[in-house]
């Protein structure tokens, strides 16, 4: 058996592998990348050129952290990008299908989820990871509107530290 090498659509998830700070964030009130009870870090590795875990930790607020953990991937059988999304906060396992924009810059993860109005429904959000270089990324976090179109309620900044 040969094993899978990996493409151009999993050298673009290269550019996320490193240690990363958050210095934005418009999801946690009084966000402060300098207090260290505040402050959001993550660590990004690669696995086999084919794949990425995301491990990021952060303040809550009030003394309490939380753990995230996210991986990425993907699948020439199925022609997008593949992946889950894991928080400390919430016992939902999230199960993305993505897209690389035609800009090159702009990674786009779906996945379905409970309604934040309503438990008992789900919808479709969207997660944004937009390259600014090789240092510097934002992401934001959108659901869908019952117009079609989507909502953002948090964006952040990372840069590379490591």
């Amino acid at each position: 058996m040969e094993f899978p090498k990996p493409t151009e659509h999993h050298r673009v998830l290269d550019r996320l592998v490193g240690d990363w700070l958050y210095v934005t964030s418009t999801g946690h009130e009084a966000y402060d990348p300098e207090d260290p009870l505040k402050r959001w870090t993550e660590k990004v590795r690669s696995i086999g050129g084919l794949w990425v875990v995301a491990e990021g930790e952060g303040g809550m607020g009030e003394g309490v952290s939380a753990t995230m953990i996210m991986t990425l991937g993907y699948d020439p059988r199925l022609g997008h990008y593949v992946g889950s999304w894991i928080g400390s906060m919430m016992d939902k396992f999230w199960i993305y299908k993505g897209w690389l924009e035609d800009d090159g810059q702009t990674l786009i993860l779906e996945a379905e989820g409970p309604s934040m109005q309503d438990p008992e429904r789900t919808e479709l959000y969207r997660d944004v990871i937009h390259f600014i270089d090789d240092d510097t990324r934002t992401f934001s976090g959108s659901v869908r509107q019952p117009d079609g179109s989507f909502k953002t309620f948090m964006t952040s900044e990372s840069k590379r530290i490591g």
